[in-house]
């Protein structure tokens, strides 16, 4: 009869104490135990606690490994690459006491890492997941009968420092253990098990609503960029290294074949930075196994609103983690976005999900071609007359899955705006236009957080997010303000850091009899694209003089709400209006947080649409301001802070700040900007 791990270790402990035996008996960490699988192929390295000195021999498929404690009272065997094998056996390790664990097999195991996507179970054995069922979970379950896939699942810890074990144990699927199995590693072990005829082996560590930081190790000058990051974090468990050390440290080095990695809905809006990030962890959880560029494959997220299905930021992240290949060696990821649910975080396909990642590392880690799981990328694009033409690869057959046209495009026009567009199959390229639009720029394609587009190859493979074309310059929007009578009375490249009290900037016009006036804000980022925001409305004063910025004592404390405010943006995060009341905070003093009685909604621990200026007349400059607000959404249109010290970086930004505040205040971004502009556009009665 096999004894449990615990009852195992206290008889070990018995005869210890009965025959004056060293109570420091030979133990190895949860990770080794009946039912385990181990690695085909390649060096199995053993490791456990002992006496120091004590000799210790691992017995298992013909083979024995010696060894000895070493002072710090660890010690390590590696057994010799084996060979398959679907016959349980038994895997003996012996010091002054045996281990026997039985019913040991041989075959492939792979790492299965991530947030509750990965976690979601089979069946409903997690509390969040009580009221969930995977889709066709009543044919599933009762087929889940597998002796040959095996599951480890470990358990939830964090910890400042890598432990040594972790508590867990291998179970043989059936329909009564796959319930508390991620389905996701469930359907793609089983698919792997399948094809290759060999036992599979699946070692769970996920943990849902975590992020990518803490399941990086730490402890190389290439993870410098965690200690750039720490900041109060919300959560115990969201903490860079804890979760590596308290569910992944305690499993290396045992071996693997790979790793697969469903997580991103908590880093979702970081967009690139999510790569910097994966490489740490990709290279980090590498370095620690030993094992040299082991397989890296990862789900890019499916569509999902995150509370705005119209906001961009979604598939701005999912182009980043299309792009990891790119950057990291011997990896892949898989789209699903033909599967997601807007409206649900946790899509419940999840055989889908599983079985493409599997047919990707069936042809590319194992050389066995099983189904198509190439999705269409794009190959090139050009323009062509009023339109844009993109050319795929893996595109045999390109259709759209509901037989009607391709959905989710979208054309840039000369300002940067996007608009919508038709598009048209033509072979294995898809041509793109929009009316209106006579000389487009670029093309997006799937470009929302709820964008769930129809275009997929002949096999039924998706196409994922993607952007071609060429970059918005600073300056293409001003064809908006131009294109309605405007006239331009500031241009203003604004510095990184700036000082109006020195240097006041020029005006190209002074103009009287002013009915409308209107800010334009461009942001050009690293790449050489630009984002701008264009908010016109009624006029504050007749007098162009008193709508621009100016140095000095001359800067006007201006705080008024106006009328008509229309804002044009090639962005989500300024709400779209028109002809709604505005609200204008253009300061050359400090200002506070504290509201006033209008506009109302404002926060008074924060600096929002409804600040106060520190000095009712203007005696000397301060922080300063020229900020823009829709007050009915709650949203800042467009900010420039911090004009009048050049100490420190300026503040920029369209939309609302997704720092404490919302206006932009103290953010000091100016930097992470190639350029910036504002310019002062009037158009008279």
């Amino acid at each position: 009869m096999n004894l449990s791990r615990t009852s195992r270790h206290f008889s070990i402990l018995i005869v210890a104490l009965c025959t004056g035996i060293s109570a420091e008996a030979v133990t190895l960490p949860h990770i080794f135990g009946d039912n385990m699988v181990l690695q085909r192929g390649q060096r199995v390295p053993v490791w456990g606690k002992g006496a120091p000195g004590e000799e210790v021999s691992v017995t298992f498929a013909g083979q024995e490994a010696k060894t000895r404690v070493g002072d710090d009272g660890k010690w390590r065997a590696d057994l010799k690459p084996l060979e398959t094998s679907s016959e349980g056996a038994k895997f003996t390790v012996k010091g002054e006491n045996e281990v026997v664990y039985t019913n040991v097999v041989v075959g492939e195991v792979w790492f299965c890492s991530g947030q509750s996507n990965m976690e979601f179970p089979v069946g409903p054995a997690l509390p969040w997941a009580r009221t969930r069922q995977i889709k066709d979970a009543d044919k599933e379950i009762p087929a889940a009968n597998h002796p040959l896939l095996r599951h480890f699942k470990v358990g939830r810890m964090v910890s400042d420092t890598p432990l040594d074990d972790v508590n867990a144990s291998w179970e043989p699927t059936t329909p009564a253990t796959v319930l508390r199995q991620s389905a996701v590693a469930y359907v793609f072990g089983e698919t792997i098990m399948k094809e290759l005829g060999v036992p599979v082996g699946l070692i769970n560590c996920s943990w849902g609503g975590t992020r990518i930081e803490p399941w990086t190790p730490a402890g190389h000058p290439d993870d410098l960029w965690l200690l750039q990051h720490i900041k109060q974090w919300d959560k115990k468990h969201d903490v860079p290294t804890v979760l590596w050390n308290g569910m992944v440290a305690g499993l290396v080095p045992f071996a693997i074949k790979g790793a697969i990695w469903y997580q991103g809905c908590a880093n979702m809006g970081e967009g690139k930075t999510y790569l910097n990030k994966t490489i740490a962890l990709v290279n980090g959880w590498r370095r620690e196994w030993g094992q040299g560029d082991f397989p890296y494959y990862l789900v890019q997220l499916a569509p999902y609103a995150y509370g705005n299905a119209n906001d961009t930021r979604l598939p701005i992240f999912q182009e980043t983690q299309a792009s990891i290949p790119n950057f990291i060696t011997n990896t892949g990821y898989t789209v699903i976005n033909d599967v997601g649910n807007v409206n649900d975080i946790h899509p419940t396909d999840k055989r889908t999900v599983g079985m493409r990642m599997a047919d990707q590392v069936l042809d590319r880690v194992y050389g066995k071609v099983v189904r198509p799981w190439k999705t269409p990328t794009v190959q090139n694009s050009r323009i062509e007359g009023d339109g844009i033409r993109i050319a795929f690869d893996n595109a045999e057959g390109l259709k759209t899955r509901d037989g009607q046209p391709p959905t989710c495009f979208e054309i840039r026009d000369l300002t940067g705006a996007w608009m919508p567009a038709t598009a048209k199959i033509e072979g294995d390229e898809v041509l793109v236009k929009a009316e209106g639009v006579k000389m487009p720029l670029g093309v997006r394609f799937a470009g929302h957080n709820g964008s769930t587009p129809n275009l997929v190859n002949g096999a039924g493979l998706p196409a994922g997010p993607f952007r071609v074309g060429n970059v918005c310059k600073i300056g293409a929007a001003e064809a908006i303000p131009k294109a309605e009578g405007y006239v331009c009375v500031q241009r203003y490249d604004i510095p990184v850091n700036c000082d109006f009290a020195r240097t006041a900037p020029k005006t190209l016009a002074e103009v009287d009899n002013v009915e409308r006036v209107g800010y334009l804000l461009e942001l050009q980022g690293g790449d050489g694209d630009t984002t701008f925001a264009f908010a016109e409305m009624d006029s504050f004063s007749t007098r162009s003089a008193n709508l621009v910025l100016r140095g000095g004592e001359k800067m006007p404390n201006v705080r008024t709400a106006v009328s008509n405010l229309c804002v044009r943006s090639n962005s989500d995060k300024p709400v779209s209006a028109n002809g709604v009341e505005g609200f204008v905070e253009f300061y050359g003093s400090n200002y506070g947080q504290v509201c006033q009685d209008f506009p109302e909604g404002g926060d008074s621990k924060k600096h929002d649409f409804n600040d106060t200026p520190t000095q009712v007349t203007n005696l000397a400059p301060g922080y300063g301001c020229i900020q823009i607000h829709n007050p009915k959404a709650k949203t800042t249109v467009l900010a420039f802070n911090h004009f009048n010290n050049d100490k420190v970086p300026c503040d920029v930004g369209i939309g609302n700040s997704s720092g404490e505040n919302p206006d932009w205040t103290f953010s000091r971004n100016a930097g992470g900007y190639s350029a910036r502009r504002i310019s002062v556009w009037v158009k008279t009665k």
